[in-house]
């Protein structure tokens, strides 16, 4: 084949002698006709190859918007500017706890009995939550960009499948966010960022970097499909302006006729379509001190949620806070955050407060429901955080790099009270707060303390508990990114704290908590 391609198609000949090759080509056999022209060329680029089908990774959708086909698989004309990072983190606790066995001991059982996960008060999604003795938590973050635009997809899951005794199917949260962040180049002076697709915002993180020690948003969360766009303008004296907008709603509505299981999370037909509107300002110093103010509104219009009857709803959410960053002097947070639910049977979890997903989450934890199921109400919450570096505030003015020993504090607390018109949850006042110490002695340990005290009722000293915590870290390096945490947790909790249980967990006064809890964590980031 290469003598008769070379033969016929050599563009070194004149054009009449290639015209003649031609002609004596076209009396070879068919079959080598064929032949020829089943061959593919060598170096042949991607996009002029012919297939049968797509390759098995192409999107499996039609075109973009504006009829435009994507390019699988094909590098960017600038490899310079793109660039793939992957980023994540892996928590993975053993936890028991420990507790006596009640009633007659048979044979061949133990007085003791061991419970994993732990029977202890502060499930995710109440007021209890402490994050002591955190869940297990596994996230995966793709990313792949310029810096003009990044895609980021996030999967995680809440367990280990080979760790688990039943599958649970909630668990397996899989890709948890998938969106777009946008930078476009508008004026130096001006930073835009445009969040696009499926995500959440947090407001109200009392940490520095993180949720804070409550590991909670103290004003809400907001999650859904849709787009959030900030944009931060720098002013003279040092001043910065930030403003915020986002709207964002659900992919899909609970079905009408599903029943609540829990391989679909105890899913609710009740809720409708729900739709969050929200935005957001703040006036920054040097990036030391920064004032803040959120409103959010969640509502939902659907005439599938049931009953038809039932009366469109909405949450709206005023929140306040102030963020104080002062180097050696370390971080300070302190906010307040106004929830008020109006019908919001029908509104949710695309809005969380406190980790209480929507209308019913509100309601199970702080408003209740009337005779005919209603959701009305409102929450108050305040809360602060301080945390201190010793060895940051001694070795001014020199830098702290953390490549040293040192010993962090940390101070704080969160107080709700809900007034509601059902019985038994208005004028409910709760309060939860606590210390942290840790001690980094060398390179590879360090030890650390916690107190906590949660008070789900403060005219009810018999639903207060408390926990005593000390932990033993172990790492590779000061300022690592990997640790392993030996943990023991003493639980005392009064005589009216209900610890949920069953599926759905539902508060049981009648199981007891157990007193003591041991953790084995291993973690690391990247």
């Amino acid at each position: 084949m290469a003598a008769y391609e070379s033969e016929t198609f050599d563009p070194k000949l004149p054009i009449r002698d290639r015209d003649a090759a031609h002609g004596r080509g076209m009396l070879i056999a068919p079959a080598l006709a064929v032949a020829a022209f089943l061959t593919a060329r060598p170096g042949l680029a991607q996009d002029e190859q012919v297939g049968l089908g797509l390759a098995p990774g192409a999107p499996q959708i039609t075109n973009v918007a504006g009829g435009i086909s994507p390019a699988y698989g094909r590098p960017s004309e600038s490899d310079q500017d793109w660039r793939f990072d992957f980023h994540g983190m892996v928590l993975l606790p053993l936890r028991v706890g420990i507790n006596s066995r009640e009633g007659t001991v048979y044979v061949d059982q133990k007085k003791t009995v061991l419970h994993t996960p732990p029977v202890v008060p502060g499930n995710f999604e109440t007021f209890e939550y402490t994050a002591v003795a955190p869940d297990p938590w596994v996230q995966l973050n793709f990313s792949y960009g310029n810096p003009t635009v990044v895609a980021t997809i996030i999967v995680a899951a809440r367990t280990i499948q080979n760790a688990d005794s039943f599958f649970n199917a909630p668990d397996h949260i899989g890709v948890n966010d998938a969106f777009f962040t946008y930078r476009p180049r508008v004026h130096e002076a001006i930073h835009v960022n445009v969040n696009l697709g499926g995500f959440a915002s947090n407001y109200g993180h009392m940490g520095e970097y993180d949720l804070g020690r409550e590991a909670t948003p103290l004003i809400a969360r907001v999650s859904g499909m849709g787009a959030t766009g900030t944009a931060i303008f720098d002013l003279e004296n040092d001043l910065q302006v930030v403003t915020e907008l986002g709207l964002q709603g659900q992919l899909t509505k609970t079905p009408v006729g599903i029943q609540p299981a829990a391989w679909n999370g105890y899913a609710d037909p009740n809720v409708g379509s729900t739709f969050a509107l929200h935005g957001h300002a703040a006036l920054g110093y040097l990036g030391k001190a920064q004032l803040g103010a959120h409103l959010i509104s969640a509502f939902a219009q659907d005439d599938r949620a049931t009953p038809t009857t039932q009366r469109d709803g909405n949450i709206s959410v005023l929140g306040l806070d102030a963020r104080l960053t002062l180097g050696r002097y370390g971080h300070f947070y302190a906010g307040w955050g106004h929830t008020k639910a109006n019908e919001a049977r029908s509104v949710s979890g695309v809005v969380r407060v406190l980790n209480a997903a929507g209308g019913a989450g509100l309601a199970d934890e702080y408003l209740g429901r009337d005779a005919d199921g209603r959701i009305n109400g409102k929450l108050d919450v305040l809360g602060a955080q301080y945390d201190l570096s010793l060895a940051n505030l001694l070795q001014y003015p020199g830098n702290f790099t953390g490549k040293s020993p040192d010993i962090v504090t940390s101070v704080f607390g969160v107080y709700a009270k809900a007034v509601s018109p059902v019985y038994g949850y208005d004028d409910v006042a709760k309060l939860k707060y606590g210390v942290e110490v840790g001690y980094s002695m060398l390179s590879w340990f360090a030890l650390g303390g916690r107190f906590d005290r949660v008070l789900s009722n403060l005219d009810d000293d018999s639903q207060t508990h408390a926990i005593w915590t000390a932990r033993a870290i172990f790492r590779s390096d000061f300022g690592s990114q990997d640790q392993v945490a030996l943990q023991y947790s003493n639980y005392q909790s009064g005589s009216g704290v209900a610890v949920k249980d069953g599926q759905p967990p539902q508060r049981d006064p009648s199981v007891d908590p157990d007193g003591h809890v041991l953790s084995l964590m291993a973690s690391m980031w990247w």
